[in-house]
């Protein structure tokens, strides 16, 4: 076995040893140390004792949290109806009781919708106030389970965004 030693370019006259020659190293394994032995006849052994912990650590893989796409192939999609389900479950008279004036008005909620379906991170991208932004990301927590985006073929987490419009009007 013969020691790996890290390239360090310098001029040819500061080289104190020539690395080995090709034909040296055949048969002969790289490791941490320089040990002398028998050829290899396919067993692993341990390096010996003299490296004193400077050996190789083997790292466990990082389970990271799962990705979470902005832009898929597929986008995630409700169950049903979903244009019916927010105009009977959104409240339009919230604007009108928190004093908004007569007029349109946009609102952009933000969720991800997980692998599993799940809805979560809900929140407000735009600000028109009287409690339209509340309204809005309420009926959409109580939404229940979704199809999942798709990218790749495989189902994955992604960001979805939600364009909600209030009317209201002089009565």
């Amino acid at each position: 076995m013969k020691q790996f030693t890290p390239p360090k370019i310098v001029k040819d006259e500061e080289v104190k040893e020539p690395p080995p020659a090709v034909e040296e190293l055949k048969e002969t394994k790289i490791g941490n140390i320089n040990q002398e032995g028998i050829k290899d006849i396919g067993i692993v052994t341990p390096p010996a004792a003299a490296d004193a912990g400077k050996g190789l650590v083997e790292a466990k893989p990082v389970e990271k949290e799962p990705e979470v796409f902005t832009k898929v192939e597929v986008d995630a999609k409700y169950p049903g109806n979903w244009r019916s389900f927010l105009e009977r479950n959104l409240d339009g008279q919230v604007a009108v009781d928190n004093g908004a004036s007569p007029g349109t008005y946009t609102v952009i909620i933000q969720f991800i919708v997980d692998v599993a379906g799940n809805v979560s991170d809900v929140k407000a991208l735009t600000k028109q106030g009287h409690g339209m932004e509340e309204e809005a990301m309420r009926v959409i927590k109580r939404s229940g389970k979704w199809q999942p985006a798709v990218q790749n073929g495989r189902e994955v987490k992604a960001y979805r965004k939600q364009p909600i419009t209030f009317q209201v009007t002089d009565q």
